[in-house]
């Protein structure tokens, strides 16, 4: 149970990148790889204990890179949600680092730094998940 809030939500957002899109064209993006993250994490599993941390948690940081991460800066949002969409790919890369440290304090043993790193990244899960919703990628948020 201590790590499901760090798969809660590490699914962030996009932006930067080649044409400008639509806010409609750009939700529809976010979407996709947020349900790509989604599919992913979902094959891999939910870690239970630091064991399955120590197991899954490299997987579900590759999976977030592939899905999220290295999608980051390809989209280009409107003006309109330019600055929501700035602070999704700042989410998303500090999502990417705890989960790396995350997955180093598991192989460490060392439990109170997990949970510590599970409340830093509960807090940018809600944080992340507000903006997404309140842009309409509900499949992110």
């Amino acid at each position: 149970m201590i790590v499901y809030a760090v798969l809660a939500g590490l699914a962030a957002g996009c932006a930067g990148g080649a044409r400008e899109l639509s806010k409609e064209e750009y939700v529809s993006k976010l979407n996709a790889m947020c349900e790509d993250f989604s599919s992913r994490e979902q094959e891999i599993g939910e870690p239970h204990t630091l064991a399955d941390l120590v197991d899954k948690g490299p997987r579900i940081l590759d999976a977030f890179e592939k899905a999220i991460a290295d999608k980051v800066g390809t989209l280009k949002a409107p003006d309109e949600i330019d600055d929501r969409a700035d602070r999704l790919v700042d989410l998303a890369d500090q999502q990417r680092d705890v989960l790396g440290e995350l997955v180093d304090a598991a192989r460490d043993n060392d439990l109170a730094e997990v949970r510590q790193l599970v409340s830093k990244n509960d807090a940018l899960n809600k944080e992340s998940n507000s903006i997404a919703r309140e842009l309409g990628a509900d499949a992110c948020g």
